[in-house]
């Protein structure tokens, strides 16, 4: 599928996801999460196969900088499931490409709300969503692996 961006000064291209992406993504989220907190790869592959599931990929001459799953749900909401970018490349408006994509792509499919979950203990993320639009909504105690909590926060596009 043709890219949101033409790559230029850095800039990534934003594209959907392809099969032969599954192993470099897997990787980068290896990379993005703790251990016991990054998907193991039959969860990695079940987001990814999962016919209502959206990706999108920011790359830059081949590399990929990140990406972001969602999951499109029921009567018109939608799930981030994860939006990971690589440390490298963190700071340059990469995740900020990568969900204004994920963005657009709901509101082409007719959806008017999005949820997502971020741990507590991580205020970066926090900061970049809530920037989005996205506002808090409640706290979800044990969400990941029953180790760390989440908030879960909503945007209505």
């Amino acid at each position: 599928m043709v890219g949101m961006a033409q790559p230029s000064l850095g800039q990534p291209l934003i594209r959907d996801v392809r099969t032969e992406d599954i192993q470099r993504l897997y990787d980068i989220d290896q990379i993005c999460f703790p251990s016991y907190l990054a998907y193991s790869r039959a969860e990695f592959l079940s987001c990814l196969r999962h016919p209502l599931s959206v990706g999108k990929i920011a790359e830059v001459q081949g590399g990929v900088l990140g990406f972001g799953i969602a999951r499109l749900e029921v009567a018109a909401h939608a799930h981030v499931i994860t939006l990971d970018v690589v440390p490298e490349a963190r700071r340059r408006k990469v995740g900020t490409r990568l969900i204004e994509a994920l963005h657009q792509e709901f509101r082409k499919r007719g959806v008017t709300q999005v949820t997502l979950e971020v741990d507590t203990g991580n205020a970066a993320a926090q900061r970049f969503y809530q920037k989005m639009g996205y506002k808090r909504r409640e706290l979800l105690r044990g969400y990941y692996k029953a180790r760390n909590d989440a908030y879960r926060m909503v945007l209505l596009l």
